[in-house]
């Protein structure tokens, strides 16, 4: 607002390399010499205290960081932080982009932040995050040729790597589906054995087929018809005889297993699913994609732990088959319990751990099963699926930018090549400044001049999103239009950090860059930060200033505080521009008053030089059609001049009136300091005047 510019020191590596580390070094060094405290500033540990147990009197093996020596931990923190990337290598399994700043990786766009950028209802940005800046192989490449030679990106016309590794079937035969080939032998000790009569009009079977045959025959709808008879009969029942507690609670249990089951009927029909399916037959296979085998070192082969346990259920199954079809006086008890080894093996393949103990390896490692695969914050639903790794995108720490719009963020230039490499390839070759993608990417390591104009021209007018996670809500992620900085820091207005829920301590965001028309268009028509000023969850205001902002503005408009006296002669009231007590003995200002300004440009031109200070009173001009709101009727003081004109002095203003008594011109006490934030006041209410009008 007066033109004066702050940054946060320990992020700002303008001045040379290892400058904050220097200064802090310095200050360290140079307190230990003053304070006789030689460890304040250790070669080994510096900034670091070194701790003692209060019962034993020896030394904490680590030292730890206390007091302003704290500041250490944030020094080069955006060293570890910075990264950025365009394009890279991808995972083997997920196709993914790679994870890790060693790696080249990208930033992860999580199942929060898919949740904010639905709340914005931007579909081509989602569009893109999920397909061909993630996992879309051929979509991606694509992109990469469009966004060098130019043109219009695409849309994706089929799912993306995660969704087509589809499983296929394993057929349990051994199980469930065997024939025996002949009844030869079994079907005279059949019908000698004891007890016939009772069972030979019942059909036996045991295990899971019993269950699958019981469930195959079950009609949905006499299920249904006749648990709504059952419950209604209870319920009557119920009402007739309230005496006995126990049973109404035994009637109340019974009457809810009912509703459960008649829901979950309907439910199987409105599903179109048959009951017996609940029974397994076909084992699904993941694909070798996702359980693969591979060789490291030395020629060993590391292999999945799915492989592992899909081998003991074939293992177990062939046995078994073997069993049935083979040899013919196999006792039963084995058969029976070779099944209890396959059912065994499959609950271990579907959740390991569900028997009780799990099963372990060799090294008395657990075997991860297909549960621990799928569910938690790192299963393949949530991790691969409800959320990517993108391209384009990097993350920095966060420093203040006092001199930016509130819809403006600053990039380092570190970040900003990286992100936009493809575009600046692309003015390169169009230019003529490079013949093909090799020679421009040889001028864009070398960091050539043109390089960064090109770049420049790139992004004014290509929005960016910055995301601070966690995303709790859909402010967390918004739009801004990036220009360059130097450092190696991400700049941010400070009036946007709350809807971010962020801070200037060390925080870090990361930037995305929206690649096609539609979703830079979504971005600058729902995401940009200067039109989301408002609280999604209770309308109040949410780009506001607090804490050091108002005290910075109550300094700024509080003004001296010298009075009505100093509208006369008074000694003991003068101060100079520094707002220093001026002596009687001074004769330059022996006789000065409060300045009078026909306007506010005269007045700030007045403190620019140095002739005022920002809180100096001084008498501003004011029209006559303005109304000024005084609490007094009558004035403190009233001032006559030589020619009959004369002064009504008001506590906040002066009036100055005719002979005649006529009201020629009218005077407000004020300070540069309320003029400068009056006229950022009055700019920002006319420049929302023509947008609504220009809305309307």
């Amino acid at each position: 607002m007066l033109d004066r510019h702050y940054r946060i020191a320990p992020f700002d590596e303008r001045y040379e390399q290892e400058a904050s580390r220097k200064l802090v070094f310095s200050e360290l060094y140079e307190a230990s010499k003053q304070t006789a405290n030689p460890w304040i500033f250790e070669l080994e540990y510096p900034g670091k205290s070194r701790i003692f147990d209060g019962r034993t009197g020896n030394l904490f093996e680590q030292p730890v960081i206390t007091g302003k020596p704290y500041i250490l931990k944030l020094i080069h923190q955006v060293d570890d932080k910075i990264h950025g990337r365009s394009s890279g290598h991808y995972a083997l399994v997920t196709q993914q982009p790679l994870r890790g700043r060693a790696k080249q990786g990208g930033q992860r766009v999580g199942e929060m932040e898919v949740w904010a950028l639905e709340g914005f209802g931007v579909a081509h940005i989602l569009q893109e995050m999920l397909t061909y800046k993630s996992d879309h192989i051929k979509a991606r490449q694509e992109v990469l040729g469009i966004t060098i030679i130019g043109g219009t990106i695409p849309k994706p016309v089929d799912a993306p790597e995660s969704f087509l590794k589809k499983p296929t079937f394993l057929r349990l035969r051994g199980s469930f589906e065997y024939e025996i080939q002949s009844w030869k032998y079994n079907i005279p000790l059949f019908f000698t054995t004891p007890g016939f009569d009772i069972f030979r009009n019942r059909e036996i079977s045991s295990g899971a087929g019993a269950i699958r045959e019981q469930l195959a025959d079950l009609d949905l709808r006499i299920l249904i018809d006749s648990s709504l008879v059952e419950w209604k009969e209870l319920g009557e029942a119920g009402s007739a005889d309230n005496e006995n507690e126990w049973e109404d609670r035994k009637v109340g249990r019974r009457k809810n297993f009912l509703v459960r089951r008649m829901e979950l009927a309907k439910h199987f029909l409105r599903t179109n699913i048959d009951p017996e399916w609940m029974v397994l037959c076909l084992l699904p296979v993941l694909p070798p994609e996702l359980r693969p085998i591979i060789q490291i070192d030395g020629g060993k082969l590391m292999s999945s732990d799915i492989n592992e346990l899909y081998r003991r259920v074939i293992y177990r199954n062939n046995t078994l088959i073997d069993l049935l079809t083979t040899s013919r006086s196999t006792p039963g008890e084995l058969v029976m319990c070779q099944e209890k080894l396959v059912q065994e093996a499959v609950d271990t393949l579907l959740d390991n751990g569900i028997r009780g103990q799990p099963t372990r390896d060799g090294h008395n490692k657990i075997y991860k099963s297909f549960s621990d695969l799928i569910e938690g914050k790192e299963g393949r639903f949530r991790e691969t699926l409800l959320g990517k790794r993108v391209d384009y995108s990097g993350r920095s720490v966060i420093v203040v930018g006092p001199s930016l719009s509130l819809h403006r963020c600053g990039l380092p230039r570190e970040i900003a090549i990286e992100l936009f490499q493809t575009f600046v390839i692309r003015g390169l070759i169009r230019k003529h400044f490079a013949s093909n993608i090799g020679v421009a990417k040889s001028k864009i390591r070398e960091k050539e001049l043109i390089v960064w104009e090109i770049l420049q021209e790139v992004m004014q007018g290509h929005p960016v999103l910055l995301n601070r996670a966690p995303t709790l809500h859909r402010l967390g992620i918004q739009a801004f239009q990036p220009i360059l900085v130097e450092g190696r820091a991400i700049c941010l207005h400070p009036l946007v950090c709350k809807g971010f829920n962020a801070d200037f301590d060390g925080d870090q965001m990361a930037v995305h860059v929206p690649l096609s028309l539609e979703a830079q268009a979504e971005a600058r028509l729902l995401m940009f930060s200067h039109t989301n000023l408002l609280s999604p969850a209770i309308g109040d205001p949410i780009s506001v200033p607090t804490q050091d902002m108002l005290i910075g503005l109550y300094v700024l408009t509080s003004g001296n505080r010298r009075g009505i006296c100093a509208n006369r002669y008074n000694p003991h009231n003068q101060r100079n521009s520094k707002n220093e007590r001026i002596h009687e003995n001074n004769s330059n200002y022996t006789k000065k008053k409060d300045s009078f300004f026909c306007n506010s440009y005269d007045a700030v031109g007045a403190y620019q030089q140095k002739r005022i200070n920002f809180d100096s009173p001084l008498w501003l001009r004011w029209r006559l059609d303005q109304r000024v709101i005084s609490s007094r009727e009558a004035p403190i003081e009233v001032h006559y001049e030589p020619l009959g004109t004369y002064h009504d002095i008001y506590e906040h203003y002066l009036v100055v009136r005719s002979i005649k008594k006529q009201t020629r011109c009218i005077y407000i006490r004020t300070t540069v300091g309320r003029i400068s934030f009056y006229r950022e006041i009055e700019e920002a209410i006319q420049g929302f005047c023509r947008a609504h009008s220009y809305g309307i």
